[in-house]
């Protein structure tokens, strides 16, 4: 019979002393590391809006996780938004200091001993640069996953959009009704939400299609472009009116259980780890739980 998991007196990585994380780690913690972006939302959400949504979500998730104790360590705010710097208000990292970034966090909960981490992705723009570097941490050796906060829930949470745009964008009815159910305790935050975004027309047409045109051969073929924000553009892409603090909270809470029940399933899943050239002896990340 295994040993229960021993829980930490906090979650959160930064407010435990080293000799508790070790306990945490020897108790076969998982960590989790949110992932945002500091950059423009249109005229209604702050430049934080990624980087919160991303450390919030995980927080929440983490508390719902009974399984075993999963520690949230500090935030990285800053991601790869270079198709954001025409606007005032973007920070954006260079790919090669992101992708370097990414691997020095890696290496240090790793060379910790912790077994298992996961990057907590909130930004659009970092996907892309995360698969990559996960990609070649993983063959390397290091234990290290990462997922978008949204995903797990998007099948349910979609289908609760009330707007035009029934899929995630940026500055949307989505971001914008979590930012109002997460700033719920706020009312000066909320109105100002609510003000800026009331009379915003629905953008249901790509960021990256110039304006007048309506065809749209990138998304049709599933080819990639950069949604470029330039100075001239409104900043967002969905319908972010449609947002009301009510639905925020339904959507948060869709969207923490999900994730949550996926910390659980990522730590109780064997996965395939580095590189192994012998067939009778295949490299495994064991599982934190349920082994």
């Amino acid at each position: 019979m295994s040993t229960p998991a021993r829980f930490p007196r906090t979650l959160l990585w930064q407010r435990l002393t080293s000799d508790e994380l070790a306990e945490a780690r020897d108790s076969g913690a998982m960590v989790v590391v949110p992932v945002g972006a500091i950059e423009q939302h249109g005229i209604h959400l702050p430049v934080e809006t990624d980087a919160r949504l991303s450390t919030v979500v995980s927080q929440l998730a983490a508390k719902r996780v009974s399984a075993l104790p999963v520690l949230v360590a500090p935030s990285l705010p800053f991601g790869f938004s270079p198709h954001h710097v025409s606007h005032a208000g973007t920070i954006s990292l260079r790919l090669d200091t992101y992708l370097a970034v990414l691997g020095d966090i890696a290496v240090s909960l790793t060379n910790s001993g912790f077994r298992r981490v996961l990057f907590v992705n909130g930004h659009g723009g970092n996907n892309a640069p995360l698969r990559a570097k996960v990609g070649e941490l993983v063959t390397d050796g290091l234990p290290v996953g990462t997922v978008d906060y949204w995903v797990p829930g998007e099948s349910a949470w979609i289908a609760r959009l009330a707007g035009r745009l029934k899929r995630g964008g940026h500055a949307c009815e989505q971001e914008t009704a979590l930012m109002l159910a997460i700033e719920a305790q706020d009312s000066e935050a909320v109105e100002r939400i609510i003000a800026s975004a009331r009379d915003l027309p629905p953008r249901v047409i790509q960021p990256w299609i110039a304006p007048g045109h309506e065809s749209d051969p990138i998304t049709e073929a599933g080819a990639a472009w950069p949604p470029i924000f330039q100075a001239d553009d409104c900043g967002y892409y969905g319908d972010p009116a449609a947002a009301t603090r009510d639905n925020g909270l339904v959507l948060l809470d869709i969207i923490v259980e999900r994730l949550a029940n996926f910390f659980t399933a990522f730590a109780a899943t064997p996965l395939r780890l580095g590189v192994s050239r012998d067939a009778a002896a295949p490299s495994i990340s064991a599982p934190l739980i349920g082994a």
